[in-house]
């Protein structure tokens, strides 16, 4: 992974979906786990000033904008990559290579509700996806020994992990030598915006937010030429 934007003070990868896709096929082949993310506007604005996320975020294998206007703001102007970004193409076309190869996906959530939106979204447009289980974690409960056993119990060859920010990034980072998996995929803020189709609400909220990314990385630019 050659290609690096900075937004926010975090390094992300910036990347075809070819690119990222060769990538990871390789992680499914390989003997240790690699960890893959999908990062928001939202994820970047909310942990700007959080410098033990941002080490955390940057020890990820692999860490990709989920938003064309992530590119945007890095002034990237390539038509694929902000297509694929605006469309989630990455999230989609690695989840469809699962299924076509047949590979267990275990899915993590912090609710059984968040559980059953995900496997359900999964299932409306992969209807072959292997699930190899699945565990509801609540980060106020002491329960992840438990869950990586049950996880190594099972033959998952990718988690698919829809926890909130920063807890998803806290656990993987502590556990990623524990679990008997290939793939890691964090992709809690970006899964269901990626495979719902937005309503009048949900594009307006959008739109606030990305003039709210925008404020705060035009901000944070003129700060540093300021210093």
């Amino acid at each position: 992974m050659e290609e690096k934007i900075n937004i926010l003070d975090l390094n992300l990868d910036c990347v075809t979906v070819k690119n990222a896709m060769i990538q990871a096929i390789q992680f499914l082949d390989s003997d240790s786990i690699d960890t893959i993310e999908i990062i928001s506007m939202n994820t970047l604005m909310e942990q700007r000033e959080d410098e033990g996320w941002k080490k955390l975020a940057g020890e990820l294998t692999m860490l990709l904008p989920g938003e064309a206007e992530i590119l945007r703001a890095a002034d990237i102007s390539d038509r694929t990559k902000l297509k694929e970004a605006e469309e989630g193409t990455f999230l989609k076309m690695f989840i469809k290579y699962l299924e076509k190869k047949r590979k267990n996906v275990y899915i993590l959530a912090e609710s059984e509700e968040e559980f059953l939106k995900t496997r359900n979204l999964l299932r409306n447009r992969n209807r072959g996806i292997r699930f190899s289980g699945y565990s509801v974690l609540d980060p106020q409960e002491a329960r992840e020994e438990n869950v990586i056993n049950e996880i190594n119990g099972t033959e998952t060859d990718c988690i698919l992990s829809v926890l909130h920010t920063p807890y998803q990034e806290e656990f993987i980072s502590r556990n990623k030598a524990l679990l008997n998996v290939r793939v890691w995929l964090g992709c809690g803020a970006v899964f269901a915006q990626q495979y719902e189709n937005k309503g009048p609400a949900g594009r307006l909220k959008h739109f606030l937010q990305k003039k709210l990314f925008w404020y705060r990385v035009e901000h944070q630019n003129k700060e540093e030429q300021g210093r």
